[in-house]
């Protein structure tokens, strides 16, 4: 009840911004897309320190998905006004950028589009986890939360079963939002290769950057600082690369379950290594 209440407050605060100063607040120039369990809070946490950006009111503001009803003045009211980047950017003498992050976009039947026709030229960042090991965080990030009472194996056996015409509904009706297609999307969501080939086809390859996960947890600062160059950004100094978000899981994947995961991820693990760049090497692909 106590939670609610603070969550009625702060819509009630929002709300205020919005009415009095909504279309003076600037819109982002570019947003962290997906994937959900990829580190995602960790780069978020990372890029706001950098002085030249301003960070959002909140990390997920998730317009583009599940609020996008409520309107772009609405989605402004979680950015800097213009005046402040206009007084930063004047007193670092450089340009000054602001961002949000919704890892639910990447996935999202509409979002994508609709950034590209509400934020034109702007530019997506998508971090990629082992698609086994995301699908395993994402399915233990809901049980824990009470949210799905199955076993791994059986939500991924009943998957198909749970999204059956959720993405073709969402379509057909923009208002409507899917808890399934939002929550039980374990497997489907690890399909990154039709995700990055979206991106790329709708915003453009060259406003898109992609991060590998493993790569960033294991030298935060080096790929922090490939994202900045992306966003012309110099690389800065004094950053705390703590890891952010840290999960804890239950028993670990039973080696017949790897198993039947990478035998179901292995036709899209190999389109993306088409689409990305080999790169992006989890696991051997399986012979064709």
């Amino acid at each position: 009840m106590f939670d609610e209440s603070k969550q009625l407050l702060r819509r009630a605060a929002h709300r205020l911004k919005v009415t009095v100063s909504g279309r003076a607040r600037v819109l982002p120039d570019f947003v962290i897309v997906g994937a959900q369990k990829a580190g995602t809070t960790s780069l978020h946490h990372y890029l706001q320190q950098h002085p030249r950006i301003m960070p959002p009111a909140s990390k997920e503001v998730h317009f583009f998905d599940t609020n996008y009803a409520q309107g772009l003045d609405w989605y402004r009211g979680y950015f800097p006004r213009e005046s402040e980047k206009r007084v930063l950017s004047a007193r670092l003498d450089a340009p000054v950028l602001t961002f949000e992050a919704s890892p639910y976009y990447m996935y999202h039947p509409l979002a994508i589009e609709r950034m590209a026709a509400d934020l034109p030229g702007v530019k997506a960042i998508a971090m990629l986890r082992n698609p086994i090991e995301r699908t395993w965080s994402h399915y233990w990030h809901e049980h824990r939360k009470g949210q799905d009472a199955l076993s791994l194996e059986e939500a991924i056996a009943r998957e198909p079963e749970r999204l059956a015409g959720e993405a073709e509904r969402i379509r057909a009706e923009p208002g409507y939002f899917s808890y399934a297609h939002n929550h039980f999307s374990y497997l489907d969501r690890s399909r990154y290769a039709p995700q990055v080939q979206r991106l790329f086809d709708v915003l453009g390859r060259e406003n898109v950057c992609l991060v590998k996960s493993e790569a960033f947890f294991a030298d935060p600062a080096a790929e922090t600082e490939k994202v900045f160059a992306f966003l012309g950004l110099p690389a800065a100094g004094g950053i705390d690369y703590a890891p952010q978000n840290v999960g804890s899981y239950g028993d670990r994947i039973s080696a017949e379950t790897v198993a039947r995961l990478h035998a179901l991820l292995d036709p899209d693990y190999q389109r993306l290594r088409r689409i990305a760049g080999t790169g992006f090497d989890w696991f051997e692909p399986r012979p064709a």
